[in-house]
């Protein structure tokens, strides 16, 4: 205990670590009011005019008053033309995207502006299409309704982001331990004194959980304020938030543990933020589909800004589970490697 009370004074002592909330702060609402209109334009589905034409004697007409009553409860006009125009419409304006149904199956035009539109009349398409007779299509699209994933706004988005994103930045607040044990030699006492690897490694795992938690909170709350923010499932979003303060908490004390160098400890550990930021998320639109899920499978922190956002938009996330489990097994992993860590460390 006395250990872990001197690490934790000497680490609120540095004034500096201030500056990691601070950056926080002000990243998040530069990126926020930057991004706001892309995201918006991006990510939102408005109304739009649908064509559609059945070529003669087609067998997929009877689906027809079903495709118009879909069109009509999830905003979308619909317009039928005559068969063979489909192109000439998307040229003129007249439909934003035009589906062209044969004998066949259909065809879906559109122009390089109304891919969204487009895909979402492929997905209309392609349900209405898997019935095997017109009265089984009936039957099962009746109350067919578009279920779109809502979207966060550019501020929820980034703060969720960069809150993440600091979390396991701010690991390298460890540093101030590790430099004043090097400074007053007391890896050395360390050698020499009873204490247990255990002990070593709670003495330098627990005061930077603290501060990193603190770090974290306070910057959420100030950007709560801030932005206006309003969260939802506050209880499950605090506890992944407070998980991962854990987790980098005991990772950062592995990494400081094992190399035993401030400088290449901070190179090292942020080397892996980045590729854990950019691959999970921190650095790009709320757009998941675009990474590859080897690369995604990698990062805590695609687990994390994920779940966190889709707690904040949906009030669900299919994450959440695996998430905790993710965070908790880190933790777990990290407690024997710093104990072995500090133990290798006493040897040499």
């Amino acid at each position: 205990m006395i250990l872990i009370k001197n690490n934790l004074k000497l680490m609120l002592r540095c004034k500096p670590i201030i500056l990691i909330l601070l950056c926080m702060i002000m990243v998040t609402g530069m990126l926020s009011a930057v991004f706001k209109d892309m995201m918006t334009d991006s990510l939102e589905l408005g109304s739009f005019e649908l064509g559609y034409s059945f070529t003669q004697d087609c067998v997929y007409e009877p689906i027809r008053p079903v495709l118009e009553n879909v069109g009509r409860e999830n905003g979308i006009k619909l317009i039928r033309q005559e068969d063979g125009v489909a192109q000439q419409a998307i040229q003129n304006g007249t439909a934003d995207v035009f589906a062209e149904f044969s004998n066949k199956g259909c065809t879906v035009y559109s122009s390089d502006d109304h891919q969204i539109e487009a895909s979402v009349v492929e997905m209309i398409i392609t349900s209405l299409l898997s019935g095997t007779s017109a009265t089984q299509i009936k039957d099962y699209l009746t109350e067919y309704k578009i279920d779109v994933q809502p979207m966060p706004d550019s501020q929820m988005y980034y703060t969720v982001a960069y809150t993440v994103y600091f979390v396991w930045c701010a690991m390298i607040v460890l540093g101030v331990i590790t430099s004043a044990e090097h400074k007053n030699k007391i890896g050395t006492r360390f050698r020499t004194s009873p204490a247990s690897s255990l002990s070593v490694y709670l003495s330098r795992f627990v005061p930077s959980a603290i501060v990193i938690t603190a770090l974290m909170f306070a910057g959420v709350a100030i950007c709560t304020a801030l932005f206006k923010l309003t969260w939802s499932q506050t209880a499950l979003c605090a506890l992944i938030l407070l998980l991962g303060c854990i987790a980098a908490a005991a990772l950062a004390t592995v990494l400081f543990s094992l190399i035993r160098n401030v400088i290449v400890c901070v190179v090292a550990g942020y080397c892996l933020l980045m590729f854990w930021g950019f691959f999970g998320g921190s650095f790009c639109p709320y757009m998941w589909a675009t990474f590859a899920d080897k690369f995604r499978d990698y990062s805590p922190i695609y687990y994390m800004t994920r779940s966190l956002v889709e707690l904040n938009t949906s009030g669900s996330s299919e994450l959440t589970i695996p998430t905790v489990l993710i965070l908790c097994g880190m933790t777990v992993v990290c407690v024997p490697l710093g104990m072995a860590a500090v133990r290798i460390g006493k040897e040499n």
